[in-house]
């Protein structure tokens, strides 16, 4: 039993040795710089740390200076007078920190010294903390709040280009079998939207959108709002399309175009956002970033009627859809003063 009692003894001694050897941080040759000057040296701590410093100048009877300062706050743990050397000073850390250093002289030339730097850690588990720091470069910014004028999305406003029934003769037919329609969008057009129908059925089927029992079609019945501009609102998903095969093919072109189609000559080129061939009825919302820019800002739909022996009455209604500019006054914060400044980073 006295055995075992002397072991456990032995052994606590050896732990409790070994927790409070002094480990190196740093132990190298330093020349400390003339009057006027300083040497700086950063390195870290853990709680609890002792740090032990010594510097010894080469020559004797040489004098140094030796300030501590905890980094983050600029607080002086230590500072010396002239001194001829520091033999083992002793600074205790409250808690985890980075010191500084700081080393000059009074000489008129730079003094040799030896800098020593050892930690006694206060307990074992922070025996292997890795003391020496690397810097990060991180951006202070200065903030300061304006009032400005913000662009805000405005409403949608509908603007009618065209809302016309034409005929469109047969292929056999001394009238034109091939018939172009001009139009323009105004410059702040946000999207348009075109319905093309053939026939009077089209058009009944399109005005018994009003009728249908949805969130979008009661607003519709309960306003003056054409299906057409209640689409291109998103107040209704669709519009009335016949998918049966007809005699209207449709096409977007520029004016050379255009021209060269209602003569039936060759080389006309469609635009290709948006046509259909053999339709009955037929729809699309094309947005601006969709839409061809021509010089002379016109775009032309153009249609023909492939059947041999029946005209044909169409009708198209192209809507655009406006959005006004409209500012709101905001609180703005913006960047006054960015200053770029290092921070250190324990090597744990």
């Amino acid at each position: 039993m006295k055995y075992k009692l002397l072991m456990l003894m032995l052994l606590w001694s050896v732990a409790t040795i070994a927790q409070k050897k002094a480990i190196t941080v740093t132990e190298q040759t330093i020349a400390i710089p003339a009057a006027g000057q300083k040497a700086v040296y950063f390195y870290g701590f853990q709680k609890g740390d002792v740090a032990v410093i010594t510097i010894e100048p080469d020559k004797p009877g040489q004098t140094i200076n030796l300030e501590v300062q905890e980094y983050t706050s600029g607080a002086i743990v230590y500072s010396s007078q002239p001194v001829k050397k520091v033999k083992e000073l002793k600074l205790t850390l409250p808690q985890k920190l980075v010191y500084k250093f700081i080393v000059s002289s009074t000489s008129d030339k730079a003094t040799p010294a030896r800098l020593s730097i050892k930690r006694l850690p206060e307990k074992n588990e922070t025996r292997h903390f890795n003391s020496n720091i690397t810097w990060q470069t991180i951006a202070d910014t200065t903030w300061a709040t304006t009032t400005e004028k913000v662009l805000v999305k405005g409403e949608l406003t509908p603007v009618t280009i065209v809302d016309k029934t034409f005929r469109v003769a047969s292929m056999t037919n001394l009238n034109p079998s091939r018939v172009s329609v001009p139009f323009k969008l105004p410059a702040n057009t946000v999207h348009w939207v075109y319905w093309v129908g053939v026939g009077q059925q089209s058009v009944e089927d399109l005005k018994n959108m009003t009728k249908l029992v949805t969130k979008g079609a009661s607003v519709l019945a309960s306003s003056t709002v054409s299906p057409v501009v209640g689409f291109g609102l998103g107040l209704i998903p669709s519009l009335p399309q016949v998918n049966a095969s007809g005699n209207i093919d449709y096409y977007f072109m520029n004016k050379q175009s255009a021209e060269k189609f209602v003569a039936d000559e060759e080389g006309w080129k469609p635009y290709t956002f948006a046509q259909g061939t053999g339709i009955i009825s037929d729809y699309k919302k094309v947005l601006s970033s969709e839409t061809p820019k021509t010089t002379d800002g016109t775009l032309y739909a153009t249609f023909r009627n492939s059947n041999t022996v029946t005209g044909l009455d169409i009708t198209l209604k192209i809507v655009a859809f406006e959005q006004e500019k409209k500012y709101v006054n905001k609180q703005v914060r913006k960047p006054v003063k960015i200053e770029q400044r290092q921070i250190p980073f324990f090597g744990e």
